[in-house]
């Protein structure tokens, strides 16, 4: 979106044709009183040479001694402007002074104009740009990258607006060497979650997930974010644990006027809105993402465990029937998808130079997805199984953001920062097929309800300290948790003979098939940083210096609890019954459980609940200089000392205790070339880690419902040590505009890679382990560029695009149950993004056409006999049309996956290619509409 606001002219107002005459004239009386009304110019000052804000830079109106100077935050304000067009003169000590022409004033409005200064080390002493030119947010995000210290790529709220994104993981598959896996997870680079980090407001966040390290990016809504920059090189001054990129997310702060926006949209998904729904009876409060207990674990069951020998049959007994009977499904109808949200800001003028400002945001939406699915899995003797059926899933999303800010004076300036989400998946599972270990046919069905809630809390101060020339400080104190519940989630199958599709489906009543699962997870995070940053008499051509210390520590709880129905063993209950042939919740009936028939027994393991905490303490070094002209180097290194610790216990209920200690010192060195003020040369290296996670390290299993497979950690693990090296060539033609082109390769020690497992249940166990060595190199290519080279009538139109090649190599210790050398997990062999846009800011009319396609990739890696599930590619088309009706009224039309490819994975195999895998995918139309007060 535009920086320079332009009016439209007054709406003449008016009751009737007849009165023609005397609205004309009042029009003309507004308008002349109108005229006298005043208006300001606002924006914020950027040091170009290290994309941080610059304190005390001067603003003045040139021809008048009318100006403003830059405050903390780099933000300046002059008021009571008669309407007009100006000429707005930037000045600083050692750097370039800027003169902006053409910038218009109207009356009540405020014109947003804000740049970014370069120093004197080049020949220009100043330049001249037009209001025109500085307009564009999209060109001011560019600012960033072409200005970082490192290697930065970066998307701003309006480019998110324009890709229709709906939360952080449609933002991020758009940007430059990032892919999502799972719908939620991303790749950077080819490189899986574990060698991501994710950053919010610059602060660490709890994990969303109790298998992953990464955070769910679907969990935050696209409209309460202000930016994401992803840094794909390393300076000490951010956290060491990436190799890929560090994402992070930046929130909306607070506005320049009072504003109130309020949107809402609803979607149609050709596969899964208005049609049969296959659900069950939830809780009441199902439409905010929370179960209000429906699904809770009876309260006759304590910390015991539920057996025989630690209750009588009678207690048994009791305790079986204290279960809901609520294993049915049933079938309604899916309504359409629907979303809204509001924001509220303003801010207070305090006094000549205090400010306090607040924004506040309420987002909601609720979804049906219908996927017909083919879920096949095989081994090297041939398949497992094959299943065929559907997932239905209704998922509830939202999200509550509360900022405010208090700027004491110029140079001092608090803020709290509050974010919460809700997220909850409500999931039920159906399928047929053949599974050979009996052999039998079998019905499945998997009811499970997910919530998921994440709350992060900052306290941030930035300081500068005028007495102590060139010295700033900011602080930051955080405080997040998030939870994973999994209430109840049940499973139960019905089978007949393989070879007799004309015989009855019977119950299989076994403890380890009819089963309740309880799990519950909890993260702390607790933190906190300061940082200095000295730059000696504040001199552009005079090292700086930074320097800081950070501390983190995470809290994590996991319990899980496993129930199963089994037939009384000498009871009167046999396989053979006819009770057997009827609906589930008959065969659970009261009469049924008792101590002649069926009995509820707890087959949880020791190790299916753990313990643990993380804490890491770091401090770093880092300066930044030119030791000769147009050359900046940026070196130091970070020192983290990291301890995890985690408790869980064997099969045999022995304690296990894990506590690995690190001591790491991380060196650093970027370097950038200004071969003009539009060409940069980079280049980068570095040394980063990745650590297992908790997850990981922790012995317990349990089933995934969604993949089929047993899931177990392995508490042998260590962490990975990267060497990584970077080579970047970035033009930026004109504001707003970009090519870039980029080469990587990255070195592994002890990567950490998922594998499946066989195992004598004949259920695949997917599991974790250390490689020898890996390799990871690629090449990137990003363009962003308006087409009016072409012709004006496209000056409206810009290209953007981005493709990444990227291979790997993994090495694996000689075991003979895998292969040697093969790619790493989850790296795709080229990723592509390209939007054409079309935007006419006069008339309020923005579309766009956008294309996404990720390589072929490893899923899962095969082991002992089991053949690597693949990832295929697919095409993805997006079309976005929105068009302003009215000053404060617009509308918004959405195509997402125009093709609807099928989503396929294959297992690789000595017959060649199975299909693993097999999703149908829907066309989503959306019409929504915005208002703002």
């Amino acid at each position: 979106m535009s920086d320079l606001q332009i009016s439209k002219s007054q709406k003449i107002r008016g009751y009737s044709k007849v009165l023609l005459l005397f609205i004309v004239t009042a029009f003309i009386t507004f308008s002349s009183i109108n005229a006298q009304e005043k208006g300001s110019i606002s924006g914020k000052i950027i040091d170009g040479s290290n994309n941080d804000i610059l304190i005390g830079a001067n603003v003045l109106v040139t021809g008048t001694s009318i100006g403003a100077s830059s405050d903390l935050d780099g933000y300046y304000s002059i008021k009571n402007l008669l309407p007009g067009t100006y000429q707005l003169k930037f000045s600083f000590i050692s750097y370039r002074s800027i003169f902006v022409d053409d910038v218009k004033v109207l009356a009540g409005k405020e014109t947003k104009i804000s740049v970014t200064m370069e120093t004197t080390s080049t020949e220009l002493s100043e330049v001249v740009v037009t209001a025109e030119a500085l307009k564009n947010s999209e060109g001011a995000l560019l600012n960033i990258q072409k200005n970082s210290l490192n290697i930065v790529d970066g998307m701003s709220a309006e480019l998110i607006s324009k890709n229709n994104s709906s939360d952080g993981t449609d933002i991020l598959k758009r940007m430059t060497g990032i892919t999502i896996a799972d719908g939620k997870f991303a790749y950077v680079r080819g490189v899986g979650d574990r060698y991501n980090n994710t950053l919010l407001n610059g602060s660490s966040l709890p994990s969303t997930d109790p298998e992953k390290r990464s955070f769910s990016y679907d969990i935050f809504p696209a409209s309460l974010i202000e930016n994401v920059l992803t840094s794909k090189t390393f300076t000490p001054d951010k956290p060491a644990d990436f190799s890929g990129g560090l994402v992070e997310i930046n929130t909306i702060e607070f506005p320049t006027k009072f504003i109130l926006d309020i949107s809402a949209s609803t979607s149609y998904n050709t596969v899964s809105n208005l049609k049969d729904f296959v659900t069950y009876s939830g809780g009441g409060k199902d439409w905010l993402g929370m179960d209000d207990g429906t699904r809770a674990l009876p309260s006759l069951i304590t910390d015991q465990k539920v057996g025989r020998g630690n209750y009588t049959s009678d207690q048994l007994e009791e305790i079986g029937n204290s279960f809901n009977n609520n294993w049915n499904t049933k079938k309604s109808r899916s309504p359409l998808n629907g979303s809204f949200k509001i924001n509220m800001g303003d801010k207070y003028e305090l006094g000549e130079q205090s400010l306090f400002g607040y924004i506040a945001s309420l987002t909601y939406s609720k979804s049906d997805e219908i996927k017909e699915v083919e879920r096949n899995n095989y081994t090297f003797e041939g398949p497992r199984y094959e299943y065929n059926g559907f997932n239905y899933t209704n998922n509830v999303s939202w999200g509550a953001l509360f900022n405010m800010s208090f700027k004491l004076d110029k140079n001092n300036k608090v803020s709290f920062k509050n974010i919460y989400n809700q997220n909850a998946d409500d999931e039920t599972a159906t399928y047929k097929g053949a599974y050979y270990s009996g052999p039998d046919y079998r019905d499945v069905t998997a009811i499970r309800y997910v919530e998921r809630s994440l709350y992060s809390t900052q306290f941030i101060g930035e300081h500068n300290f005028n007495l102590l020339s060139g010295i700033k400080m900011d602080w930051n104190l955080n405080y997040g948790t998030s939870t994973r519940n999994e209430p109840d989630a049940r499973r139960y199958i019905y089978s007949r003979p393989y070879d007799d599709p004309n015989s009855d489906f019977r119950f299989l009543l076994d403890q380890s098939l009819s089963t309740r699962f309880y799990g519950k997870l909890k993260d702390n995070t607790y933190g906190g940083s300061i940082n200095f940053n000295v730059k000696p008499f504040e001199m552009s051509d005079m090292p700086s210096f930074k320097f800081g210390f950070n501390f983190d520590k995470k809290d994590r709880a996991f319990d899980a609890r496993t129930f199963g129905f089994r037939n009384i063993p000498g009871g009167n209950f046999m396989q053979e019954d006819s009770t057997l042939l009827k609906p589930v919740e008959q065969i659970f009936a009261p009469q049924n459980i008792n101590p002649k028939f069926i009995e509820v027994v707890e087959i949880t393991k020791p190790s299916d609940s753990y313990d643990s905490n993380q804490e890491i303490i770091a401090s770093y070094l880092m300066t930044d200089f030119s030791p000769v002209t147009d050359l900046k180097v940026v070196v130091g290194a970070r020192y983290e000392y990291s301890k995890q610790e985690m408790l869980s216990y064997s099969l045999t209920d022995e304690e296990i205790k894990v506590s690995p200690t690190y001591n790491d010192l991380l060196p650093s060195l970027n370097l950038t070339y200004a071969i003009n003020e539009k060409i940069n040369v980079r280049a980068a290296a570095s040394r980063t880690l990745a650590r297992p996670e908790f997850r990981e390290l922790a012995p317990f299993s349990y089933f995934d419902f969604v993949t089929n497979e047993l899931v177990q950690g392995n508490s042998s693990l260590k962490r990975s040590l990267i060497n990584n090296y970077d080579l970047r060539f970035e033009i930026y033609p004109q504001a707003g505009e970009l090519f870039a082109v980029s080469i990587f390769y990255k070195k592994f020690d002890a990567p950490i890679e998922q594998i499946l497992l066989a195992s004598s249940s004949f259920e695949p166990i997917r599991s974790y382990q250390n490689a020898d060595n890996a390799e990871n190199y690629g090449l990137e290519f990003e363009l962003r560029k308006n087409l009016r080279f072409f012709s004006d009538a496209m000056k409206h139109f810009s290209f953007v695009g981005n493709m990444s090649f990227i291979k790997s190599k993994i090495k694996i210790n000689g075991n003979g149950f895998q292969e040697s050398e093969r790619p790493l997990q989850g790296q795709a062999d080229y990723i592509a993004n390209f939007g054409l846009y079309y935007d006419n800011y006069l008339e309020g009319i923005a579309a766009n056409i956008t294309y996404n396609k990720v390589g072929e990739r490893i899923a899962r890696v095969g082991f002992a006999g089991l053949g690597n599930i693949v990832e295929l590619p697919r095409d993805q088309i997006d079309l976005s049309f929105s068009k302003k009706i009215f000053e404060a009224f617009s509308i918004k039309v959405n195509v997402k996956d125009l093709l609807a490819q099928d989503s396929k994975f294959v297992q690789k195999t000595l017959d060649g290619d199975k299909t693993s895998e097999l999703g149908r995918k829907g066309r989503v139309f959306t019409v929504g509409f915005s208002y703002q007060f």
